[in-house]
């Protein structure tokens, strides 16, 4: 695989049971974590305001693309959980 994926979920449940990590690893690369329905970066590897050189709405871009993404993905894993795929 000469690109990787833009992002990937994490679990621990050893360390933290209940939560869910996403991992940008693409640049800007970031670790964020799901808090009340919202993400919330823990890890910013690549400063994303430095990278997007100040433009906010990038960032926000960003953001919305990884919540759509994580969206689609507990579709498909609530479709595979009950068999249907």
């Amino acid at each position: 695989m000469s690109k990787y994926p833009k992002f990937f979920v994490a679990k621990n449940p050893m360390a933290a049971p209940d939560s869910v990590y996403i991992l940008h690893a693409q640049k800007p690369r970031f670790l964020a974590k799901l808090e009340s329905n919202a993400f919330e970066v823990v890890d910013d590897i690549d400063t994303m305001v430095d990278y997007y050189k100040g433009n906010s709405d990038k960032v926000q871009g960003l953001f919305r693309a990884m919540e759509k993404w994580y969206v689609a993905y507990k579709v498909y894993e609530n479709g595979r959980v009950h068999g249907k795929n």
